[in-house]
Formats: structure tokens, sequence, C-alpha cells
């Protein structure tokens, strides 16, 4: 049973799966490659486990797909790779909204992104 209180989308609440860890809503940089392509994207929330974006085309339920998040660092930009696997999505205004489990870091990318949520703190938006 999760205390992490109400479902974030209608999405999530179709496929309640147990949230490990709370999500900081943060909007950055995702790049989704998939079938020797990339789709640009944001991020919509993120957390240790998994994360939700928004990208323009339809996704396959469980495919496995190569993320990039762009990690702001004050002026600099961070990009931590991380494999990740489809747990949801749903249409969202002229977009999909999707939830991705991740699965695999590239090394110490787990750890940077780890102290990236916890610097976040309360922040809404990490170029803020």
């Amino acid at each position: 049973m999760s205390d992490q209180g109400p479902a974030d989308t209608p999405a999530q609440a179709k496929y309640p799966f147990h949230k490990r860890f709370v999500r900081k809503p943060v909007e950055i940089r995702v790049e989704v490659e998939r079938f020797q392509e990339a789709l640009n994207s944001s991020s919509v929330n993120i957390s240790p486990s998994g994360m939700c974006f928004k990208i323009g085309e339809p996704l396959e339920l469980e495919e496995q797909m190569k993320i990039l998040l762009y990690v702001p660092r004050g002026k600099e930009v961070e990009i931590l790779k991380v494999q990740a696997r489809v747990g949801w999505q749903e249409p969202h205004e002229d977009t999909f909204r999707v939830g991705a489990a991740f699965e695999k870091f590239a090394p110490g990318d787990e750890r940077r992104l780890r102290l990236w949520l916890l610097e976040l703190g309360g922040k809404k938006d990490a170029n803020a």
C-alpha cells in the first residue's frame, strides 16, 4: 500500500503499480532513443526509479528504450543515460504522456540523478 497520496493522472490510477519514490514535478529536456531514432521530449515528473514525459507519438506498452536526461547544472547541462521500459501512456492535449520505469543506468548516473533530485528540493522548474 502506498502512502504517496492520490495518483498523479487517470492513467496511473488505471495502471496501479507501487511507486517506491515520490516523484518531483520538474520539466527538463529528454531524448528518447528507439529503433535507431531519437525523439525529443520533456519531463513531467521524475523519481529515482522512473519518470513521466511528454512525447509526440505513441509508444508500445513494455517497450524498451534508452532515455537521455538533460540535467541542468548551473550554466552547464549534464546528460544522464538510462535504459527504461514503458509502464503506461495516455493521450494528453496534442501529445502523449508516458510513464517509464528506469531499469539500468550508465555507470554513476543513478547516483547523479539521486543527488540532483535531492538538490531540487521543492522547486517546480529545474531552470528556475
